[in-house]
């Protein structure tokens, strides 16, 4: 799987975009954090983050 991860200037406000395999995803700034939020807890449910 190629991933890819970063800042977005698509919006007025920087937010984050993903790309998946070629297929991207461009979030604004309530998306992204809701998004980043979500893959902590995952993270630490399975001990990937302190």
């Amino acid at each position: 799987m190629d991933i890819e991860f970063g800042r977005s200037s698509f919006y007025d406000e920087d937010s984050i975009y993903l790309n998946v395999d070629g297929k991207s995803v461009i979030m604004d700034r309530a998306t992204a954090k809701k998004f980043v939020e979500t893959v902590l807890g995952i993270g630490h449910y399975f001990g990937f983050v302190d």
